[in-house]
């Protein structure tokens, strides 16, 4: 039986957060969580009786969000409130450091002194490394992010490393690689090639898919989660990832032989996005061995498994855009 009961989620609505929260309610967790958006379809099914919602802008609400909190007193507050698009944020770098860096800081000094918070999971990503050949260890400080959503990212990890050293802020720092699974956004990878077989559509190929990336299956990022809670160190950094590296193109050719199409006609290739970095690659020993984590669904089974749901589930989605939206 785990001593931690309460966990706030923030960013609940996300596609990450709301597999999160379904995951921890079956581990009998108490589980809470904020919202933005009023309608969200990626937001999981989410059992009310055992998952309390609230709404709140990161931006506008901090006082609420605080209050809400310290009422709550959760001994855990997992972050995944950040905007997550890397090629879109060079449109809007403004708005990317608002919410992933300034809001951050708005938390920290309202929470600085709060007893009943026991450890602070922050959801950051590899790609405040920028591109790298070698696989990049929990200790590596050779930043180099490429784009301006890298850069919030790092700045974020930093604020709260400076509130670990200097007001004793229980952060953990968690980097995941491509996490992926039912109800993910029909704009990322792995759904927007699914739905562009389903709708007979061309499936834009950015660069001719030559980067190479690590996925892991949406249960295996919610249980590397759950460990942090129950196992992690304050003021350690965490890396998830298996140990396929593949190129974006060997993920679709998985998933066309899979759905039984042609991998030559299903595609067009395009021009790449600015500042994507060819590789990230997590290395993750110190991780597996301190908090007992594997990665438990290879590629195959979890792409099959994604697949299974969008073919289902596919009238929910068909009107659906396949682009990313910014909206403010």
């Amino acid at each position: 039986m785990h001593k931690m009961k309460k966990i706030f989620i923030l960013g609940i609505s996300s596609f990450s957060g709301a597999a999160l929260a379904s995951y921890l309610v079956k581990k009998k967790y108490k589980v809470f969580g904020t919202f933005y958006k009023k309608k969200n379809i990626y937001l999981l099914p989410l059992d009310k009786k055992k998952i309390k919602i609230f709404k709140i802008n990161l931006l506008k609400d901090t006082k609420k969000l605080l209050f809400l909190i310290k009422k709550i007193k959760p001994e855990v507050i997992v972050d995944h409130a950040s905007i997550c698009m890397a090629g879109e944020s060079w449109l809007n770098p403004d708005k990317y450091f608002k919410i992933n860096v300034n809001s951050k800081i708005d938390l920290i000094k309202g929470l600085k002194n709060s007893k009943f918070l026991k450890k602070y999971v922050y959801i950051s990503t590899p790609e405040i490394f920028g591109s790298k050949s070698k696989r990049i260890d929990e200790f590596c400080s050779e930043f180099n992010p490429s784009t301006p959503y890298a850069s919030s990212k790092l700045a974020s990890e930093l604020n709260f490393r400076h509130a670990l050293l200097y007001q004793n802020f229980p952060i953990i720092i968690s980097r995941f690689s491509n996490f992926y699974g039912p109800n993910q956004p029909l704009y990322r990878l792995i759904p927007k090639v699914i739905m562009s077989i389903k709708k007979n559509k061309k499936f834009p190929l950015e660069g001719g898919g030559q980067s190479v990336r690590n996925f892991i299956y949406t249960d295996d990022f919610c249980s590397g989660i759950n460990k942090l809670i129950l196992k992690g160190e304050l003021g350690r950094v965490y890396h998830f990832s298996g140990n396929k590296f593949l190129k974006i193109t060997k993920i679709i050719k998985l998933i066309c032989d899979i759905k039984k199409v042609s991998y030559k006609k299903l595609i067009k290739v395009t021009s790449d996005r600015i500042g994507k970095d060819n590789a990230y690659k997590l290395k993750c020993l110190w991780t597996k061995k301190n908090l007992n984590w594997c990665e438990k669904v290879s590629i195959k089974q979890g792409l099959s498994k994604t697949i299974v749901f969008y073919d289902k589930f596919f009238e929910k989605f068909s009107k659906k855009s396949l682009q990313y939206k910014f909206t403010n």
